[in-house]
């Protein structure tokens, strides 16, 4: 698929998915606790979310699932503000591009100059990359970005059911198929080919990726969703040149699971365990 190919039957389709999508930041409500305050930042749509007592100086860079295609601030404002609130980290939350208007590497070059602006206006401070989905593919991406340009480097990554093998041929597409009651191979083989439209650069896939160093990382996964075996052999990998690797597995768990329900024991679990390996990167 390339740029020629992207008919209006399939913006349409899109664009109709972009809205049903955005029922998903409904399912549970915005935590009022939470200020939320628009922002332009290197040109970008962003939004700081900042909770009532901040325990860092350090930010929390949040990427949005969407097979980069969907999402925005609406699908995903009510699971940040709860991020926030439990972190206690300031989130700037980037609202990228989206495919197939924007294919790649559009999001990669647009966050990395978002993190470039925040390095500069905020001296001194780390950021943290925190993605879902899609936006775990484009936090690996942009940090190697973020390599080769020898910018600032988030000081970690948290990832959510990230989407880390766009050929999309691990194992448990086929063992963890019957599992899974929201994604489907050729549901996200679709979505990855509105993203990279014929590009064939390594860099646009994280499992094609070479890294000779790389921050802390943390994966963590349903075992109920095709997706798993993308946390897992790229945790594993990173495990090899990376000491502070750690992967998380969640029993029947769906994908992106703390989107759809907050409250649940899993769901705080998972809260916990994201703010065990925050700990390192509190302070002032």
């Amino acid at each position: 698929m390339n740029a020629q190919t992207i008919t209006s039957d399939i913006l349409e389709k899109v664009r109709s998915v972009r809205i049903s999508l955005e029922s998903l930041g409904k399912i549970y409500p915005v935590n009022e606790s939470v200020k939320v305050e628009a922002v332009q930042i290197a040109g970008v749509n962003c939004y700081w979310f900042t909770p009532q007592a901040t325990v860092s100086d350090n930010i929390i860079v949040f990427l949005h699932g969407g097979g980069f295609a969907l999402g925005n601030i609406h699908s995903h404002r009510a699971l940040v503000s709860e991020l926030a609130a439990s972190t206690q980290f300031k989130i700037l939350f980037v609202e990228y591009s989206l495919a197939p208007e924007h294919p790649y590497p559009s999001a990669i070059t647009e966050i990395a100059a978002v993190c470039k602006a925040l390095s500069e206006t905020h001296k001194g401070r780390q950021f943290i990359f925190m993605g879902d989905s899609a936006g775990g593919t484009l936090a690996v991406s942009t940090t190697h970005f973020l390599m080769k340009q020898n910018d600032q480097l988030p000081a970690a990554l948290i990832l959510i059911s990230p989407l880390l093998n766009l050929k999309c041929n691990t194992n448990s597409y086929k063992t963890r198929q019957t599992l899974d009651p929201i994604l489907k191979k050729e549901y996200v083989k679709a979505f990855v080919d509105y993203y990279l439209q014929g590009a064939e650069d390594e860099s646009a896939d994280p499992n094609e990726i070479i890294f000779d160093h790389f921050p802390p990382l943390l994966a963590l996964a349903g075992t109920n969703e095709i997706l798993f075996d993308d946390s897992k052999i790229f945790h594993e990998y990173i495990k090899t040149i990376q000491p502070r690797a750690f992967f998380r597995a969640y029993p029947n768990q769906t994908h992106v699971w703390l989107i759809t329900d907050i409250k649940s024991q899993e769901s705080k679990e998972t809260l916990m365990d994201i703010n065990n390996f925050l700990g390192d990167f509190r302070g002032r």
